[in-house]
């Protein structure tokens, strides 16, 4: 056990050393470890959920941030962001994930962005810069807080699930964020005519292994499994969204199928240590919703229904399973 304290402590210093060392005299917007060892900001508790209001872009701006029962000051803790879908905000979002209730998560911090108008940056004619929003959330979270450089991820539903993509495909944020999970998923394409199993995906990722964890219902009439013409853009279908990013990861183009619970599988892309970097979970009769096994907004409504297995967990196995190494998470200080 002691030498277990020693092996955290060592690793905490190190991180201490090199962002001192050298985020400084480059003159970088932000120390990943700046917020290790300060109290809780005034108002704020173990357990609590806040509303914090941030200025981006010009813009006054919030999120929503859960500071875990488990937080503590001197030791770096795992950070979520989770994006809500198109016309929701950032408390339905919380209510939905389920990532600030005990039986799920103690341990991680959770921020809530709240976007622009209930919409992100990806989802046609929408204008706001939300890759600088999330840049300012993260450097202001690190100020404040003592935050994991490599364990920093996100996940989100719908056109925020979208947005998640836009995280990977940034060549800056790409090697910020260690992995990403997006639920019902809508991946704009500004092109036409519309050929969604073979459309070019944009992406600029600043890595070549970014995990990318994905799920989609069969029976989602919203954001179409099979893709296709909305908004005047192109959705392309979730196997070919997925499989992208597994070539785009250099995993190949072909997966493994395993049963997960009744009409659901995972195809599962990589081998080696690289098995399961890119995911996707499918269900073939459920629709746009977050998959849970207990009733929430999604599967409650008209035509809906729990899903056989629950996306939570799931996650949070998922992003404990692929932090950056310390060497890419100093990257950006480096």
């Amino acid at each position: 056990m002691v030498h277990l304290v020693m092996a955290v402590a060592t690793l905490i210093a190190s991180y201490l050393i090199v962002a001192e060392a050298l985020a400084t005299p480059r003159g970088l917007p932000f120390n990943p470890l700046a917020g290790c060892g300060k109290s809780l900001p005034k108002g704020q508790a173990l357990g609590s959920v806040t509303n914090v209001s941030i200025a981006s872009s010009g813009l006054q701006r919030s999120y929503l941030v859960f500071v875990p029962p488990k937080y503590n000051a001197f030791i770096p803790t795992p950070l979520i962001l989770s994006y809500h879908g198109g016309n929701r905000d950032a408390l339905s979002q919380l209510l939905l994930d389920q990532l600030t209730i005990p039986e799920f998560n103690t341990a991680s911090m959770v921020v809530y962005p709240q976007g622009i108008a209930e919409k992100w940056q990806g989802v046609p004619n929408v204008t706001v810069n939300d890759v600088q929003f999330t840049t300012d959330i993260l450097n202001q979270i690190e100020s404040l807080y003592c935050i994991n450089p490599s364990r920093i991820t996100a996940t989100g539903k719908s056109d925020g699930a979208g947005f998640c993509n836009i995280l990977a495909c940034d060549p800056v944020l790409s090697k910020r964020m260690a992995a990403l999970a997006p639920v019902s998923g809508a991946y704009y394409v500004d092109t036409s005519p519309c050929s969604a199993s073979t459309v070019a995906l944009p992406c600029s990722a600043g890595r070549t292994d970014v995990p990318m964890l994905a799920f989609h219902g069969g029976n989602d009439t919203t954001i179409p499994y099979l893709g296709g013409d909305r908004k005047e853009e192109c959705l392309p279908t979730i196997p070919h969204f997925i499989q992208d990013w597994a070539v785009r990861d250099g995993l190949g183009d072909k997966n493994m199928t395993t049963p997960i619970a009744t009409d659901t599988v995972k195809y599962s892309f990589g081998r080696g240590l690289q098995t399961g970097l890119v995911e996707l979970f499918y269900e073939s009769n459920i629709g746009h919703d977050w998959p849970s096994t207990e009733p929430n907004s999604d599967n409650t409504a008209v035509g809906h229904h729990v899903a056989n297995y629950n996306a939570t967990p799931i996650i949070l196995e998922f992003f404990a399973s692929h932090p950056l190494s310390i060497l890419e998470s100093l990257e950006e200080v480096l």
